[in-house]
């Protein structure tokens, strides 16, 4: 640093050469350093509490966050609440939380491992782990006072910063266009965040070349430069001990000794004592700001005495930030960026009428809509002024057409498999998606999904599936022990109508053919003479579905709930016994096969409560009521429970007893519980559940078939698990003890079931 007495002399040098009545100007140069920038906020707020204003800012990754939104009017103050205040582990994934998904796409979301694209019928690797919609929709939110300032020299505070131009190695200055983009790509680290296409360069984080930006302050017009400098410095060699570390070190050797070089530049320069924090410690936000306060303090003096200095000339300029509307008015609304997706989609999808108010609310909100579509990588708005006409602008980066994902999973109770996902959005009609999946295992499951939004606002859809599920139905004695194995065969094709009015929620109604088939793989001696049964029917059905979870594995808070109200017709089927077939309506089955139509409802809740940060309620309830006759059978109307993860189309978890042990048509489920997250991704749960067969259900329903569950009408269990959600999928362990059993039952899983 140097001393406060070259400081005067500058500004005597100063005032005699530019004559008394020009005012020596003040650049403050922010570094990147990721987290460690958070400390830059600790050093504005001693610059304000001096009462000192730079008149140019530049800065660099998380430097150009923190200086170009000073530089636009929020104080010290506001970016310290922004800062404690930010989920930063969300923020910095290419993750938004489930509930910011479409209903339609909360199925698929979150549960694959790879993700691959074709583009020009060649496959496209990711440039980047992090895409960064959250990032821009954030950027978007911050900046909207000078959203329709395009030069950034007509800041309250003239504002530049750095980014790299991949393809030439070059510094690029960025001070022009939109703030927001400028910001996500300057802190742009290559192959953690994806790259940003500005013009026709392709642009990285500044800090691969240029981490301290005095020559763009020098060249805005500064006449004294304050540092701040957060950046790291080339390690030892005994840190050097892996092909990261090595890595890391070779892509900055050129940065690090440009920073070595400007630092030399600064007349003060502030470097915070933040040693022992990395630059992805987000998490220790408020220490690293305790930091930079801290070392913000010892400069204070020095700032009030250079304030008074400046004074002399007249008096400081006071920044004051644009205001800020939380309602417009839209006189037109455009769509930047896409190629696939039409116009019309993104605009019906924002529901905004032209020239009526609208709340910025609305317009968060319905951007959270488009995105959880997933037909786009990023999107982000600007509100602009043109000719006195109020634009929303909505800038898009479509995903290719085709997408492919992968997954994998373990499962002790289901064996294992690898899942393989082909999307194609657009690729038979517009705002269409076809969706090809299959579970690769032991116990293979195909499906087949297409959706295509109707309407000029997109409020319904029209879709068709078709499933395909092979796998193990086991038998049971009375006192849980398996008696049988049967082959189980599924396969249905629906035609629905729903809604796409909300984000979380949709009710419609849809036509499944389903069909069943059972051929014993091991059998108890009274059933060895059967071959196969096979059973087929026509069911329509009613439904609506709620679904507000957080997340997909181990949410913390969120509401899901389902009505399905059907009705099942045209039963019918044959059973094969000694290689002879009968049809199921012949009268040796009369009073034991229920092939007339039969009804049913099925309704479920499980709302998760936050009690604190760490710690959440968990409740679930479950009641199916069904027509079916008593003593008779039908084999597709049983909800088969039992087990912790039941594999099958048509089952419910009910832990302590083995997988899909009851095949009942009426009961009531039931489970209350506590889930508390130890440490970052790590969640212990204990919980008791409950299942009924009599009660409520013959108070709703007196003459329902009730089903004894082993040895009684009702049972309840007890247990727990571990959980972990790792960077290559979840992981759980849990256990469970039925009251009326004696053995403890486990279930290990790894990896992205659903």
């Amino acid at each position: 640093m140097k001393n406060l007495f070259n400081i005067f002399i500058f500004l005597i040098f100063v005032t005699f050469s530019h004559g008394q009545n020009q005012r020596p100007k003040i650049g403050l140069v922010l570094s990147g350093g990721g987290a460690k920038g958070i400390a830059h906020i600790g050093v504005l707020k001693a610059m304000e509490e001096a009462g000192l204003t730079p008149d140019y800012i530049t800065g660099t990754s998380m430097g150009s966050i923190v200086g170009g939104l000073y530089s636009i009017g929020y104080s010290a103050d506001e970016l310290e609440e922004f800062i404690i205040n930010t989920d930063w582990g969300q923020l910095l994934t290419n993750k938004i939380p489930l509930n910011k998904v479409t209903q339609e796409e909360k199925f698929y979301y979150g549960r694959y491992l790879f993700d691959f694209y074709v583009k020009d019928k060649k496959l496209q690797y990711p440039k980047g782990i992090i895409e960064g919609e959250a990032l821009m929709q954030l950027f978007s939110d911050l900046t909207r006072p000078v959203h329709g300032i395009n030069d950034f020299s007509k800041f309250p505070i003239p504002f530049a910063c750095v980014g790299a131009n991949i393809v030439t190695g070059e510094p690029v200055t960025l001070n022009k266009g939109s703030l927001a983009l400028s910001m996500r790509t300057s802190m742009a680290i290559p192959s953690i965040f994806t790259p940003v296409k500005i013009g026709d360069k392709l642009m990285v984080d500044g800090g691969l070349v240029r981490n301290m930006p005095v020559p763009e302050i020098q060249e805005m017009g500064a006449d004294i430069i304050i540092g701040v400098f957060v950046g790291g410095e080339l390690v030892e060699e005994d840190e050097l001990n892996s092909a990261v570390a090595i890595l890391t070190q070779s892509a900055f050797i050129e940065s690090v000794f440009d920073a070595r070089e400007q630092l030399a530049k600064c007349d003060i320069l502030i470097e915070p004592d933040i040693s022992e924090f990395g630059s992805g410690s987000f998490n220790s936000s408020v220490e690293i700001l305790a930091k930079g306060k801290e070392a913000g303090q010892q400069f204070v003096e020095i700032f009030k005495k250079l304030a008074d200095s400046l004074k002399q000339f007249g008096p400081l300029h006071k920044v004051v930030k644009p205001s800020i509307s939380d309602d417009y008015v839209f006189n037109d609304i455009q769509v930047i960026g896409n190629e696939i997706i039409q116009d019309e989609f993104i605009i019906g999808k924002m529901r905004i009428k032209k020239d009526a108010s609208t709340t910025m609310e609305h317009i968060q909100n319905r951007m959270n809509v488009i995105f959880g579509t997933q037909y786009f990588e990023k999107l982000w708005y600007e509100i602009l002024m043109e000719d006195d006409q109020q634009i929303l602008r909505i800038h898009v980066v479509e995903r290719p057409k085709i997408q492919l994902r992968f997954s994998y999973y373990y499962n002790s109770e289901n064996k294992g498999g690898i899942v393989a996902n082909a999307t194609f959005r657009n690729l038979i009609l517009n705002r269409s998606r076809l969706i090809f999946e299959g579970d690769l295992a032991a116990h293979p499951n195909l499906l087949l999904d297409y959706f295509k939004y109707i309407g000029k606002n997109q409020n319904f859809a029209l879709g068709t599936y078709g499933v395909f599920s092979k796998n193990e139905l086991p038998a049971y004695d009375s006192i849980g022990n398996v008696s049988a194995i049967f082959n189980s065969t599924y396969s249905a094709a629906a035609l629905k109508v729903q809604t796409t009015l909300a984000q979380n929620s949709t009710f419609g109604v849809e036509a499944v053919l389903g069909n069943i088939s059972l051929s014993p793989k091991v059998a108890e001696q009274a059933i060895q003479s059967l071959d196969k049964v096979q059973y087929s029917n026509t069911t329509f059905r009613a439904f609506y579905r709620f679904d507000s979870f957080n997340e997909r594995y181990f949410p913390t808070h969120g509401f899901r709930a389902s009505v399905v109200a059907s009705t099942t017709t045209k039963n019918q089927g044959n059973i094969t016994i000694n290689d002879v077939t009968i049809d199921l309506k012949d009268p040796l089955f009369n009073g034991i096969i229920q092939t007339k139509g039969i009804a049913s409802l099925d309704l479920t809740a499980f709302p998760i409560i936050p009690l604190s940060s760490n710690l959440s309620l968990l409740t679930k309830a479950r009641l199916k009521l069904s027509t079916i006759e008593a003593n008779t059978l039908n084999l597709s109307e049983y909800i088969y429970v039992g087990g912790f993860t039941p594999s099958l189309i048509n089952s419910n978890e009910y832990h302590g007893v083995g997988p899909k042990e009851f095949g009942i048509a009426n009961f009531f489920y039931g489970t209350i519980g506590l889930q508390y997250k130890l440490v970052n991704n790590l969640y212990v749960q204990a919980n008791f559940n409950y299942l009924d067969t009599e009660y409520p259900v013959i108070w709703l329903y007196p003459n329902a078939d009730i089903s004894l569950l082993g040895d009684r009408y009702r049972r309840y269990s007890y247990g727990g698990q571990v959980g972990f959600k790792s960077s290559v999928g979840p992981v759980s362990l849990a256990f469970a003890k039925d009251h009326f059993r004696s053995d403890w039952k486990f279930s290990l899983i790894i990896g992205f079931y659903y």
